[in-house]
């Protein structure tokens, strides 16, 4: 899919490139982020898919930001993260792609936001406690 739709994906995380976790719903996280931008590219624009990382003194970030089709929040915002919702029909898929990601990264004791406008891109925040107790001890 990347190499088809001729997607840079950009990723820095120098600010931190580890994480006490569970690896299978990172993968999980990672997997449904990376395919939702492809998937929601705008026509004729190739996709650029930047994945970076944060710390704070107890916060681990991590960004996703895209130059896809957006969303517009301002109609959208309570329904983002829903089961089965789907935003633009053009596109196969059950509309449970971001519900598994929220579901997941708040399993992890984490929380995940998101910023987005038509045509100009989304970018979602995803934030994990340091010494939160839900990602200790898990590898």
């Amino acid at each position: 899919m990347i190499h088809e739709e001729n997607v840079t994906i950009e990723s820095d995380f120098s600010a931190i490139n580890e994480m006490l976790t569970l690896r299978g719903y990172i993968y999980s996280i990672f997997l449904n982020l990376i395919t939702n931008s492809i998937k929601y590219k705008q026509k004729g624009i190739s996709p650029v898919l930047q994945i970076s990382s944060a710390k704070t003194d107890n916060k681990i970030i991590l960004y996703f930001q895209d130059n896809g089709l957006g969303i517009d929040l301002n109609r959208m915002k309570d329904k983002v993260f829903g089961l089965y919702k789907r935003f633009h029909n053009h596109v196969d898929g059950k509309g449970m792609g971001l519900f598994m990601v929220k579901t997941q990264v708040e399993s992890l004791g984490g929380k995940i936001s998101i910023q987005s406008e038509v045509n100009r891109g989304t970018i979602f925040t995803l934030e994990f406690e340091v010494n939160g107790n839900s990602t200790n001890g898990h590898h």
